[in-house]
Parts: structure tokens; sequence; C-alpha cells
């Protein structure tokens, strides 16, 4: 299993802002997608104010490729998404192996 994370650093006081839009277009991917994937909105209790991570789990970076192409080609993703850059300074992404989990 991958682990796909969305780190964003929103604007001051624009976490929820950012929050909404992964929501929004999170609802979105499940109803193209289905609802297999695994998928958390987290933001900070300590470290840089205003972040928010988006996190999903798929089986391979094979898998990730195929959903990224349907996801972000989706009209409704890309709109959901377009009010984002005004409230984001910065963000990256990041990918891990998901070496064991528990319950």
């Amino acid at each position: 299993m991958i682990l796909v994370r969305f780190v964003c650093q929103a604007k001051f006081s624009k976490a929820s802002e950012v929050v909404a839009g992964f929501k929004q277009s999170g609802e979105i991917v499940r109803t193209r997608v289905g609802p297999n994937v695994r998928a958390r909105i987290l933001t900070d209790l300590s470290g840089p104010f205003d972040t928010v991570v988006q996190e999903i789990e798929v089986e391979s970076l094979a898998e990730w490729e195929r959903l990224r192409e349907v996801i972000f080609s989706n009209p409704e993703v890309q709109e959901a998404e377009a009010a984002l850059p005004s409230v984001i300074e910065s963000g990256r992404t990041e990918f891990y192996t998901i070496e064991a989990t528990w319950p």
C-alpha cells in the first residue's frame, strides 16, 4: 500500500477554507472512483500554523497514476479546487510505503 500526502500551508487563518475545498473535491472523487479509496484530511495541532494535510491510500504507484488522471482531469474537481491557490501559501506531495497497520 502507498500513502499519498498533500501537505499544504494555508495563508494565516485560511485553513478552514482549504479543508472545505478538499472535502468538496473528495466527495466528487468518491462518486467518480468509488468508496474504496481511503482518504482523510488533517489539520495541525502543533508545528506551523494553518497546515492542512490530505491523505489518500492506494494499492500502488501505478494505481495512484491511474487515479491521478481521473481526479485531476475532472472538470468538477478543477472547479472545486480553483479557489485554493488564493488561500494556500505552499504545498508538497509526499509518498510513503505503508509497512504495517494496527487496528
